[in-house]
């Protein structure tokens, strides 16, 4: 049950996290799906620089820049 402080939609946090690791993974996958261990390397690199991004508050930004209000 919803409590009415939109506790069902994502947090900021997550919403920048994903906007910004999911196309660069995409991108990843598209260019080096024939080289996989380097694939699982960029992979693993999108993830600490998003995770990092995470840390310092930077995805909150990201997801309010892409909000819509």
């Amino acid at each position: 049950m919803a409590s009415g402080r939109g506790d069902d939609m994502l947090s900021a946090k997550l919403a920048g996290a994903l906007i910004v690791a999911l196309p660069l993974i995409l991108l990843a996958w598209a260019t080096l799906r024939r080289r996989l261990p380097v694939l699982w390397f960029a992979v693993a690199l999108i993830l600490v620089g998003t995770g990092y991004l995470a840390a310092t508050g930077a995805t909150d930004d990201i997801a309010r820049m892409f909000a819509v209000k």
